[in-house]
């Protein structure tokens, strides 16, 4: 009986964490650059909230890659040299 091979599953993650975390920095861009117009007096904590999209969203790209890149190797120890 022979041991089931690993597959790696299908990354499809990466490229909408990406753009999730570009728009989380371009919103932040936005609401600093209009910090000190009257209609955002009082919601600067929206800031706060753009910056923790933006760390978390770094964050899950770099796993992402990393996990991309280890499954390529684990995939490739899995082939049988010939």
């Amino acid at each position: 009986m022979s041991e089931p091979t690993w597959q790696p599953e299908p990354d499809n993650a990466l490229l909408p964490v990406t753009l999730g975390t570009a728009v989380w920095l371009v919103a932040g861009l936005i609401l600093l650059l209009l910090r000190d117009q009257p209609i955002m007096q009082g919601r600067s904590w929206w800031l706060g909230v753009c910056a923790v999209g933006a760390i978390s969203g770094v964050g899950g790209v770099v796993y992402l890659r990393f996990r991309r890149v280890r499954d390529a190797r684990r995939a490739a120890r899995q082939v049988p040299n010939q």
